[in-house]
């Protein structure tokens, strides 16, 4: 049986596991362990922001990549202004998914379409 998921769902845990990795930057991508891959994330979005998390050495350069980033889906201004303190399970929650997705258990629709 497959789960379906609504996009705007599986991209709200995406960006919140996003910018508690962006919180806690750069401890929070030294854990390669516990840190979900970037296939792991199902939307292009998330990825580009996963991209300009690995690139940067510094929270602030990672800060001003994400900030440069033209994204369609997302409002990169608010995904900044957001806290990430309370988003620690949510790197976990992505790479659990993950493995549904690639299992073929789990997809993601667009409602109306």
């Amino acid at each position: 049986m497959v789960t379906m998921i609504r996009k705007l769902d599986q991209q709200r845990h995406e960006l919140k596991a996003l910018r508690y990795l962006l919180e806690f930057f750069p401890q929070s991508m030294q854990d390669r362990q516990t840190l979900p891959s970037r296939d792991d994330f199902q939307l292009s979005e998330s990825q580009q922001i996963y991209d300009a998390l690995l690139a940067a050495h510094t929270k602030e350069a990672a800060t001003q990549a994400i900030a440069a980033l033209e994204l369609d889906d997302m409002d990169v201004e608010s995904f900044l202004g957001l806290g990430g303190q309370l988003y620690h399970t949510y790197p976990q929650i992505v790479k659990e998914r993950a493995l549904e997705f690639r299992a073929g258990t789990m997809k993601v629709f667009v409602p109306g379409e």
